[in-house]
């Protein structure tokens, strides 16, 4: 559990006590960890735990470190005669000798989940980057004294001089219109966020930002499917053995569901065959009775492999508990299906002693598979392979049917810009419609339709690979994600996403598309790396629970609370609070109706963000 901050002024003034105190005392302080910090001059650098803070030794360089390194063998031969001392240092120490000896040039060679912060002495230099995958977050912020940057908006709000923060109403728009398209803005004027993959410099009241992360990935398209296979279990054991800890257990989430299951089983074979030492336990958040229960599916998995499963339950929606929680900390709310069993899941742990939580989180966005090579098989004349992949390995169709969908997915993206366009704005969309909840006078003086209309950046160099570029940090995920993981750190838990391993993605991003699915059945590559580690059931399970219980009630709770016609959206004029209560009367009649068949509508999402930007506002 970790989080940093630290600011710089551009005035060259030594920074006071005072102000470091009141930056300190915003970083939250997880158990007996510590706070860490160094300030000298016109900077300051704070750290949970003590640890994160590598101040200037020998050389002339302070390291502020979140996260974790994942390929400390491989960075610790780039040291050469200084390795041995550092091997049981903490990964600030490292990350600092990696930049006496490699210059800016060390980010390229770190693989982890990390944000970080570099201050060069002499020459007064602020340096912030972010990895590659981006699930550590980090803001940044200017003001009249300088620059300020931290993991979460409270910590940044206390290191400015002006930290009163006001609504970024063109974000906000994109949250309450449930498509985000903006990775470098948060809900509040000012306030940045650095992307994935990305970095700036602060020298002398100049601001530079850049793309640290380029990589060109090997095609292995060529390759058969055995040495797919091989290959992705060798990677996918290397994510899950750097994701577990050396010298304590470690818990990992198992739904019933292919992607976390597999951890987990995989998890414990591996300690079987020698090559994990740790204790391993299964949590599973089982929901007695409702449509999202999936205790026969949790069920297999302990039953297949020896091992109990921790069940925990979930709880109604606190709405007050979350307002305060929008209060303390400036983000949003955790969504309603996730808040239970995450809480129940961190308190579980902390009886055991457990800190770190592994989740299957990611298998749907790297596994699933899509047609989004195919037009890259056409303008590459491998019409073998399009031919096999859409007509003889097709799904359950007949061959007319199959061929119609190969001619529409292999050459329309060719032909057609609107269909090329939805493959490489896969998580945006192509419509700059505004749903019919949002205020239409209110999103055309934001010019909202000009913000799904910029294009994403382009990364890759095949419609395949722009796909999967997609799935390394798409904007939405941040606001999903955020306020979840600062939760469990604040209850002294830790995620990790073995399918989110740069190593591994690596892999995905130069791998054949057509072993992703095969006869219209998706994680074709995973099924068969998972025989006989998975019951069988579960390896062929082509279903998924499905979670609109939780959301459904939350909402109901709070719009018996604050009606919409009451909501601050509302009568701000951006949202249509009778909308809102229309499409959500049609959730609450599927939801007294068992949830059975499709959805009414597909508001949900974004009548709960609504409500979770409301909340955001009223505290």
């Amino acid at each position: 559990m970790s989080s940093i901050g630290g600011f710089v002024k551009g005035n060259g003034a030594p920074v006071s006590n005072a102000e470091v105190d009141r930056f300190a005392a915003a970083l939250p302080v997880f158990g007996m960890d510590g706070l860490g910090r160094w300030q000298h001059g016109p900077v300051a650098l704070l750290s949970t735990p003590r640890n994160g803070i590598a101040r200037p030794g020998l050389g002339d360089v302070a390291v502020c470190f979140d996260g974790r390194l994942d390929n400390r063998a491989e960075l610790l031969s780039l040291l050469g005669a200084a390795a041995p001392t550092l091997a049981e240092g903490p990964d600030s120490v490292l990350v600092q000798a990696l930049v006496l000896a490699l210059g800016d040039r060390f980010l390229q060679h770190l693989v982890g989940d990390f944000a970080l912060a570099v201050w060069h002495c002499r020459r007064r230099s602020l340096l912030c980057a972010r990895s590659a995958t981006g699930w550590r977050p980090l803001l940044w912020a200017r003001d009249g004294a300088g620059l300020a940057f931290a993991t979460e908006v409270a910590i940044l709000a206390a290191g400015l001089s002006d930290h009163a923060l006001k609504p970024n109403e063109g974000y906000l728009a994109e949250i309450l219109s449930a498509r985000i398209a903006t990775a470098t803005e948060t809900c509040w004027e000012g306030v940045n966020r650095l992307p994935a993959g990305g970095a700036l410099r602060y020298c002398d009241g100049r601001l530079d930002q850049w793309t640290w992360y380029e990589e060109a990935y090997e095609d292995l398209s060529g390759r058969s499917d055995a040495e797919h296979v091989e290959q992705f279990v060798a990677l996918f054991d290397q994510a899950i053995i750097t994701s577990l800890p050396k010298d304590k257990g470690a818990s990992i989430h198992v739904s019933g569901g292919l992607d976390s299951s597999s951890v987990f089983c995989r998890a414990v074979e591996l300690r079987e065959l020698g090559r994990v030492f740790v204790p391993l336990t299964a949590i599973s958040a089982r929901y007695p009775g409702e449509p999202q229960d999936e205790t026969r599916w949790s069920d297999l998995v302990q039953h297949h492999t020896g091992e109990p499963v921790l069940v925990v339950r979930d709880r109604p929606y606190d709405i007050d508990a979350a307002l305060a929680w929008c209060a303390s900390t400036r983000h949003l709310p955790v969504r309603p299906n996730a808040l239970g069993p995450t809480l129940g899941a961190c308190r579980a742990m902390r009886e055991r002693g457990d800190r770190l939580l592994l989740t299957g989180e990611g298998g749907d966005d790297w596994m699933a598979g899509s047609h989004a090579h195919w037009p890259d098989l056409v303008r590459a004349g491998r019409l073998r392979t399009l031919f096999r992949e859409g007509v003889l390995h097709g799904a359950s169709r007949s061959p007319i049917v199959n061929a119609r969908a190969m001619i529409r997915d292999g050459l329309g993206p060719l032909l057609r810009p609107a269909r090329r366009d939805a493959l490489t704005r896969r998580f945006i969309g192509t419509s700059t419609t505004a749903p019919p909840w949002i205020d239409p006078a209110w999103a055309s003086g934001l010019a909202l339709s000009d913000r799904w209309a910029t294009p994403p950046i382009d990364r890759g160099d095949s419609f395949g690979r722009q796909w999967r570029l997609s799935a390394m940090a798409p904007p939405h995920r941040d606001v999903t994600f955020d306020p979840l993981i600062a939760l469990a750190e604040r209850n002294g838990v830790t995620f990790r996403h073995p399918f989110h391993d740069l190593r591994l993605i690596r892999f995905f991003m130069g791998a054949s598309g057509g072993i992703m699915e095969r006869k219209g059945v998706r994680k074709f590559l995973l099924r068969e790396a998972m025989r006989n580690t998975l019951p069988e059931p579960i390896r062929q399970r082509t279903d998924k629970a499905h979670f609109a219980a939780p959301m459904i009630d939350a909402i109901a709770r709070y719009f018996e609370r604050c009606p919409p016609s009451r909501m601050h959206v509302v009568q701000r004029g951006w949202v249509k609070g009778q909308i809102l209560d229309d499409l959500f009367a049609q959730h609450l009649v599927w939801r007294r109706d068992g949830l059975s068949g499709p959805a009414p509508n597909t508001a949900l999402g974004g009548i709960w963000n609504c409500i979770a930007v409301d909340m955001l506002l009223t505290a």
